[in-house]
């Protein structure tokens, strides 16, 4: 048992490991001193090998003698909008999760962590009257290609946890964009993540060892409580106002304007209470 546990502490395979999220979680297991090796099918710093997941035996070669797999490769929605093919998501983000977890239960993989997305909820998240509050137990209602092969995985991870043991756990990540400084802001306070807190947010799940399938939603900490829900829907420059005085005059200072609306609200509660995650970079940070 000990030398199972540290196989788990000292190899951990990153897929994904050019992009923006899976760059910061190869960055800071290996800060933590883990052994990573990271696989994607871009060149970058973060990556170690030239790996393409829709491949089954690109896939088994590289998982080996890994203790841990962190799985962050995805066709994502901004591929979607550029008018990538079903075939494109179906093959990374359905067949690709497939192999990685095919080849870990055959290896005996300990853990393996599974990035996953809030876009899923899609349609669920829409209410005339009223923002909506997006914790776990809200029923993902998937609008396109991207969330229905992003679900797909999810219970494919579910699959192999509840029915061969192996130990997989699922976090949908929120939105974490390239995109101007006031949009980054106002998206801080209630849909928005900062990749250094996801990350962080990986490495505590890979830690954490759970007993059930679980789902995490991971975003940066909002302060609206659901008894904001109907005001910051029609007036949510007064409630940020009431949490954050001093946002009117870093606002008026930079030129930058509040929401017009907030349709939601991404609940942490539950990542918070199982595995202490505690993001870092909110929105306070972002206005200092």
């Amino acid at each position: 048992m000990i030398q199972k546990n540290m196989k788990l502490m000292n190899n951990i395979l990153v897929t994904g490991s050019s992009g923006q999220l899976g760059e910061e979680v190869v960055l800071q297991l290996r800060s933590k001193g883990y052994s990573v090796t990271g696989i994607d099918i871009i060149p970058s710093r973060t990556t170690d090998k030239i790996v393409d997941i829709s491949n089954p035996f690109e896939v088994q070669n590289a998982i080996g003698e890994m203790g841990g797999v962190i799985h962050t490769a995805a066709i994502h929605g901004k591929h979607y909008a550029l008018d990538f093919p079903r075939e494109d998501f179906i093959r990374t983000n359905i067949n690709g999760t497939f192999n990685l977890l095919q080849a870990s239960l055959e290896n005996k993989i300990e853990k393996f962590v599974s990035i996953s997305t809030t876009s899923i909820y899609g349609n669920a998240m829409v209410d005339s009257k009223n923002a909506v509050w997006v914790d776990e137990m809200l029923t993902p209602n998937p609008r396109d290609i991207y969330d229905i092969t992003k679900l797909t995985s999810e219970l494919l991870c579910r699959d192999y946890f509840e029915k061969e043991g192996l130990e997989s756990v699922v976090l949908r990540v929120s939105r974490f964009l390239p995109e101007p400084d006031n949009l980054k802001a106002n998206h801080r306070l209630y849909r928005g993540l900062d990749e250094r807190d996801g990350a962080a947010a990986v490495i505590l799940a890979l830690e954490k060892k759970f007993k059930d399938f679980e789902i995490f939603n991971i975003s940066n900490l909002s302060p609206f409580q659901k008894e904001d829900l109907t005001e910051i829907k029609k007036n949510p420059k007064a409630v940020i106002l009431k949490y954050y005085p001093e946002a009117g005059e870093v606002y008026a200072r930079q030129g930058w304007e509040f929401p017009k609306e907030i349709d939601r609200v991404y609940c942490i509660d539950k990542a918070r209470e199982m595995f202490n995650y505690k993001p870092k970079f909110n929105f306070d940070i972002f206005l200092r």
